[in-house]
């Protein structure tokens, strides 16, 4: 279970307030720049007292980068009881990736629009250095490489409206990646 900054367990409970405060933050962020939301909006909005939100957040933008960190958790739990699509970089897994991240197309793509691009990265990295880093034979960088690749694909991909399927995506993605380690 994910622990808080100061080293208490988040429960069941603080999770789902912190998601409705992220979820109405996102929601605010269709019609509104992120420093035109002010706290008391967004506590109001998601039905919570100012108290609740700097319970735990500081900024806007904690909860941003949490509600990412919650979507890569999400999904890390999801690959991890799939024991039929592979290594990261495999065309399952990389079919399972982005028809994970679909579900959560809209609201990525209003952070995308709320110039919120670096959460969404910073969060990738993170993953990479956190999770496949320990155990993988390819630099941070290269890493970096793939992670920030699969990002824009992801992102060019939601902007297009999707014509293309995962598996589709997931083909194009492995030959490059195949290609560019094979020199």
């Amino acid at each position: 279970m994910r622990k808080a900054e100061r080293g208490a367990h988040f429960t069941a409970r603080n999770q789902y307030v912190r998601m409705c405060i992220a979820k109405a933050l996102i929601h605010l962020l269709k019609n509104n720049a992120l420093e035109e939301i002010t706290i008391t909006a967004l506590a109001k909005a998601a039905n919570v007292s100012r108290m609740t939100f700097y319970k735990y957040y500081t900024t806007k933008h904690d909860v941003l980068e949490d509600y990412m960190y919650e979507l890569m958790n999400a999904y890390m739990e999801a690959a991890s009881r799939r024991t039929d699509i592979g290594h990261f970089q495999e065309p399952k897994h990389i079919s399972h990736c982005f028809h994970f991240f679909k579900e959560h197309g809209k609201e990525i793509m209003i952070l995308v629009k709320a110039d919120m691009y670096s959460v969404l990265i910073d969060t990738i990295n993170d993953y990479m250095d956190q999770y496949v880093l320990p155990e993988s034979k390819y630099s941070r960088y290269e890493l970096y490489y793939y992670a920030g690749a699969l990002c824009n694909i992801y992102i060019k991909w939601l902007e297009g409206g999707m014509t293309e399927t995962p598996e589709e995506i997931a083909t194009i993605v492995y030959k490059h990646t195949i290609h560019s380690h094979a020199k």
